[in-house]
């Protein structure tokens, strides 16, 4: 297989120099290979995407059976790149490399046995090497978090970290007020020379409303689940989230006796809507079971989730569901679940919340929630040591 002689886009040549010609690429030779970096676009499957790029036909379906069971490229996401490396002198195609996440990445490397005299595929998950630097930052909120974030001059995407941080004490949509500030203590990841995320948050402190919060990061030993923790050891994070969602405002609370404009009466909403544009995820506020997905009458397009022996939440309103989100699914705390809409007995894009304890229905605002587990008796003094020393550093900010 030639493929230099191909229409190709080559973004990265490691080691040598490119020249676009006439739909052709000329490389200066070098003892080198060729990366070609393909964007993954919407609608795009790994099969067609790895013919553009050259591979033959008979290779990808050999990477696709030796991939399958670490990672399977049909879900590869739209956005994304794949690296597709070449041997430059001979074209022969060597292998691809695709960054699942933040954290690892798919490598399908074509290896061959001399002894046994065979040649396959083998694939591998490895992680993204990064080096790590601590800083921190401070400010005082006069409009929103996020623009005093981005006024500091820190990656905005800390905003959305340090509100995860907290989002089982503050809701960051409703409760922010001019005034609030925070310190934080945070991971700066670089790769390959260059500052590329933002990574965690080791020690933080948010002030609403006078009201003091903290979280320290902590990793002890089996019995502490990493994670989070107050001053006295106490999770940060609530086994439920404060909202489903961002949102404009509380468009009507939970009442026993709410004007009903589509039926002209007074009915109990015993729930609370949150008005926010068509579209807007939702996501599920804790861990649990979906039981019920899809249309629900007055609900229209509904999801249901059982969280244990003692609370359900309702999700109504959605106007579509994601994939995957079907009765007998798991879900995770913060997961999508659905995209406000406004079908069943709706005047406009919403979305109805319920929440049963019991199987009776409660009002959520009224409800205190308990913390995760709380650090371990036997790792308490570790964690002691630790918080006493980021509150050090977080007072001399």
């Amino acid at each position: 297989m030639n493929f230099l002689g191909k229409t190709i886009l080559v973004l990265s040549i490691l080691g040598s120099a490119a020249l676009l010609l006439g739909g052709e690429v000329l490389i200066n030779l070098a003892p080198s290979d060729v990366v070609i970096k393909k964007e993954i676009l919407t609608g795009s499957t790994f099969s067609v995407i790895a013919a553009e790029a050259g591979v033959a036909t008979d290779t990808v379906s050999a990477i696709l059976e030796s991939s399958n069971d670490i990672y399977n490229l049909a879900r590869i996401v739209a956005g994304k790149d794949i690296d597709f490396i070449f041997n430059k002198e001979t074209g022969e195609f060597k292998k691809l490399v695709y960054e699942i996440n933040d954290e690892e990445k798919l490598e399908v490397k074509h290896v061959v046995d001399l002894e046994k005299g065979v040649e396959d595929w083998k694939s591998e998950l490895t992680p993204i090497e990064y080096t790590t630097e601590i800083d921190s930052a401070k400010g005082t909120i006069e409009t929103s978090l996020y623009q005093t974030i981005v006024d500091q001059g820190v990656d905005e995407r800390m905003a959305l970290e340090l509100a995860e941080t907290f989002a089982w004490q503050i809701d960051f949509a409703t409760q922010i007020q001019k005034g609030d500030s925070f310190k934080v203590i945070y991971e700066k990841k670089y790769r390959e020379g260059g500052y590329d995320r933002p990574g965690k948050i080791i020690a933080a402190e948010f002030i609403n409303a006078g009201e003091k919060f903290q979280g320290f990061y902590f990793e002890g030993s089996d019995e502490t689940k990493e994670g989070h923790y107050d001053e006295i050891g106490k999770s940060v994070q609530k086994i439920f989230l404060k909202a489903p969602l961002q949102y404009k405002y509380i468009s009507s609370g939970f009442t026993y006796k709410r004007y009903n404009p589509i039926l002209d009466k007074y009915t109990p909403h015993r729930g609370i809507d949150y008005a926010a544009p068509s579209g807007t995820p939702s996501v599920t506020i804790g861990d649990g079971t979906i039981i019920q997905a899809g249309w629900n009458g007055q609900y229209g397009i509904s999801v249901k989730v059982r969280h244990n022996e003692v609370y359900t939440t309702v999700y109504g309103h959605f106007s579509a569901l994601p994939k995957g989100i079907r009765v007998g699914a798991r879900v995770k705390q913060g997961q999508v679940i659905g995209y406000v809409g406004s079908t069943g007995l709706s005047t406009g894009p919403h979305l109805h919340y319920e929440m049963h304890k019991f199987g009776s229905f409660i009002n959520p605002f009224n409800e205190k929630f308990p913390s995760i587990e709380p650090v371990a008796e036997n790792d308490m003094a570790a964690f002691e040591l630790i918080r006493d020393d980021y509150q050090n550093q977080l007072a001399d900010i």
